[in-house]
């Protein structure tokens, strides 16, 4: 029996989910770069409309409108009616004069804005209703300066970031210049802002970035969950240099000269919200005396505020963590991450990545399966599911190959003759693992799993029936050596010396003890040739009795 003849059993793969596009969360800007490419593909399907929506005019009644003398009157009323004629440049004149004699009559100036709207001067129509928004208005009124205003930007919203696009490749300055004008004329609209914060990202003007991206997130209509995600992401990659020795500070356990860098801060990054938390959070640390051996404690805040430290914190090992990731030096990308959670245990993204590191490398499910059941907590960490999925099947993977490896190791140390001690001791791994395979059996949760079970409960198996068969085979041998020297004793080269008395009197006791050990073998070896040598061995010893 040797290694040659039983081949060694193959480690079953670990299943890992694809880990291109690995977030680090925090200042992840990469989701809204790649959003640049959807605007970009957007502009070049959208098609002219056939037709430009008018809205309906609006005009109150006599009544509702601002008792004027006899002449204003009359001016407001020529315009609604040169307006309803079309005559939108002689009703535009008349609305001038009318606002000199009652300044900011809102009707008059919604009806300014119509005209312009009428002849083709959008901008002006849009710029005209902007103070309207905020104005206390006839809710009739009110309801056709907001339909205007949405028609309007329906129309120049696209053109304007179209325009944007066009230009800002040659001319960055003039082009952000423009659509920031846009934007103060147009608040309610999130994508104009989204795309300048995200081209002002990409030029590396975090700052400015991060600022286009919060007053716009204050002011929008609808949905403005993306602004403020950018605008959070970009706060923190803005503030990554400006919080570097802090976090240094921190990781070293020096809470006091952590809160001084803080200080260090510009008052208006000092007044911001995750800085606060920061500061609040160190000075905890310093007043329970905060062990710096032992993992740091979860902040006291709300889930997304707590989040927003973490990213903080962490995003000082950002670059270095994908960038290792990236190299695939795994061994270093899990010191770095051990680093990251002894500051951060709770937060996802990192936890998500150090489970999938420890499983890449073949390394302790456990602590794969504690990280990501953290990570999948975190609903926008989807495939952190899939990854809690793949680290408890990696358990059974690197339990099953771990008794692999034993098979393997024990059957690379026996020699070809084996010795007994050998076969002894290859005996003891094998019925060991033996009786380690009801528990593999019941932890394998899939069918492949389950397979490679079979496969070693299979080859124990058959390594228990050789080991037998080879066991037989070395005793029978050592007996066969064992009465030929008993015998040379009386006489050199001869297996059966003739002189049988002097034999039976000096060697009595151990020809008996020969002769009872070969019965016994011939009651359980099945080879032929070991039953041919056993038999010589009986009769040679029967005749010398």
């Amino acid at each position: 029996m040797t290694e040659r003849d039983t081949p060694a059993l193959p480690h079953l793969p670990p299943r890992l989910p694809d880990f291109s596009g690995l977030s680090f969360g925090g200042g992840d800007l990469g989701e809204h770069f790649r959003r640049l490419e959807e605007f970009t593909r957007r502009r070049t399907e959208r098609t002219a409309p056939s037709t430009v929506f008018l809205p309906d005019l609006v005009t109150l009644a006599a009544e509702d409108s601002l008792q004027l003398d006899d002449d204003g009157d009359d001016l407001l009323q020529d315009a609604r009616v040169n307006i309803a004629d079309g005559e939108y440049e002689i009703a535009l004149e008349q609305l001038a004069e009318f606002l000199e004699i009652s300044p900011g009559h809102p009707e008059a100036r919604y009806l300014q804005a119509y005209c312009h709207y009428r002849l083709g001067d959008l901008m002006t129509a849009l710029e005209l209703t902007l103070p309207l928004r905020s104005e206390r208005l006839d809710p009739q009124l009110r309801a056709g300066v907001l339909e205007l205003r949405r028609t309007l930007r329906d129309v120049l919203t696209p053109q304007e970031i179209g325009t944007f696009l066009d230009t800002r490749h040659h001319d960055r300055r003039a082009a952000d210049e423009r659509l920031g004008r846009f934007i103060e004329l147009a608040p309610e609209e999130s994508e104009p802002p989204y795309l300048l914060a995200i081209m002002q990202a990409m030029d590396g003007e975090y700052t400015t970035a991060f600022r286009t991206a919060r007053s716009a997130a204050e002011v929008v209509e609808g949905d403005a969950s993306h602004l403020r995600t950018i605008a959070n992401a970009l706060q923190t990659v803005a503030l990554r240099p400006l919080t570097r020795d802090a976090v240094r500070a921190l990781a070293d356990g020096a809470y006091l000269r952590t809160r001084k860098e803080l200080r260090r801060l510009d008052a208006d990054w000092r007044q911001a919200e995750v800085v606060r938390d920061f500061d609040t959070y160190v000075e905890g640390l310093l007043r329970t005396r905060r062990s710096p051996a032992k993992p740091l404690p979860p902040p006291k805040l709300a889930p997304e505020r707590a989040m927003r430290l973490y990213e903080l914190i962490a995003e000082q090992y950002r670059e270095e963590t994908l960038g290792l990731f990236g190299d695939e030096r795994w061994a270093e990308a899990e010191r770095v991450l051990a680093k990251v959670l002894h500051l951060v245990p709770s937060f996802p993204p990192a936890n998500y990545l150090y489970a999938f590191c420890l499983l890449v490398q073949g390394k302790d499910p456990e602590r794969a399966i504690t990280a990501a059941g953290i990570a999948a907590r975190d609903p926008r960490l989807p495939e952190s599911e899939a990854l809690l999925r793949k680290a408890v099947e990696a358990k059974e993977v690197f339990a099953v190959n771990a008794a692999f490896d034993e098979h393997n190791t024990a059957m690379a140390k026996v020699r070809n003759p084996p010795t007994q001690a050998q076969l002894i001791a290859l005996r003891r791994t094998m019925e060991e693992l033996r009786g380690r395979i009801p528990g593999l059996q019941a932890m394998a949760s899939t069918k492949e799993n389950e397979r490679h079970v079979q496969k070693l409960a299979d080859a124990v198996t058959q390594r228990l029936a050789e080991i037998d068969h080879a066991m037989v085979n070395v005793e029978v041998n050592a007996l066969v050596l064992r009465f030929n020297s008993a015998a040379e004793t009386l006489r050199s080269g001869r297996l059966f010396p003739a002189d049988v008395m002097a034999l039976r009197d000096l060697h009595r006791s151990e020809f008996a003890s020969i002769g009872q050990e070969a019965r016994r073998l011939l009651r359980t070896t099945t080879d032929p040739r070991s039953r041919r040598a056993l038999q010589d061995i009986v009769t040679a010893v029967d005749r010398l009795a």
